[in-house]
């Protein structure tokens, strides 16, 4: 099993590319992730603010 993980010379390089790629992964569904939540804000916002409004009339 431990053959499967040995990458000979190329091993630091190999781990290092998965590394880079699993902490971008992480980072763009961070950043996914709060946008989603900040939409989800201001739709509450807007959908409060039209329903003054209708409330007003």
């Amino acid at each position: 099993m431990l053959e499967l993980f040995d990458m000979g010379k190329y091993n630091f390089y190999v781990w290092a590319s998965i590394a880079v790629f699993v902490v971008a992964l992480l980072a763009d569904y961070l950043s996914a992730s709060s946008q989603h939540k900040n939409i989800k804000k201001q739709v509450k916002a807007q959908n409060r603010q039209v329903n003054a409004r209708r409330n007003k009339s």
